[in-house]
């Protein structure tokens, strides 16, 4: 599954001949040994996705409680963290890009499973860092806005190479996090 990985995140599921994914596992390419561990290559793809999401699995309760500082810094520095993890989703996002108009219900079971628990954190998050008046007014959406905040941040210095506008991901969090708390907390 590793090789099904580095191809599918390099070229798309869709444009990886099964028999490449063979030569490069070290199979006999067109023996149809492939065929032997999965049904076709949509069931390849499912499993390299669920073993990434296994993969980088957090524990949840540990996000929480081991995050030290309190209101802003400790919000910054559990979105700094944050940034961390997706970099280590790297893969799985650049499989989930290429593949979300092929295998949407594999999107949708990333997106219930990891997206959406991202979402249930970050309303905790929120609550524990003293949250801002707008905040409070709708936690949830103000927990998809700072998910959305983190990726489109993260997908753009993935894209362009370079932080965007030069702002560190350390600068980046902390005005994140001053947004989103009330400094008198």
């Amino acid at each position: 599954m590793d090789v099904a990985l580095e191809l599918f995140v390099e070229r798309g599921a869709a444009a990886t001949p099964v028999t490449t994914i063979e030569a490069a596992a070290g199979l006999s390419p067109g023996s149809g040994s492939f065929y032997r561990h999965f049904k076709d290559k949509e069931a390849l793809l499912a499993a390299v996705v669920e073993r990434e999401v296994t993969r980088v699995g957090k524990d949840p309760d540990a996000q929480v409680e081991n995050t030290d500082g309190a209101g802003e810094q400790r919000l910054a520095t559990q979105l700094r963290s944050d940034l961390d993890y997706l970099g280590e989703l790297r893969s799985l996002i650049m499989i989930l890009l290429w593949e979300r108009n092929r295998a949407p219900e594999l999107a949708e079971w990333v997106r219930k499973t990891s997206a959406d628990r991202g979402i249930e954190l970050g309303v905790e998050a929120l609550r524990l860092a003293g949250p801002s008046a707008a905040v409070e007014e709708d936690e949830v959406a103000a927990a998809t806005v700072m998910q959305s905040a983190m990726i489109g941040y993260f997908l753009a210095a993935e894209y362009f190479g370079a932080s965007p506008a030069d702002v560190d991901p350390d600068r980046f969090t902390a005005a994140l996090a001053r947004l989103l708390t009330n400094r008198d907390a």
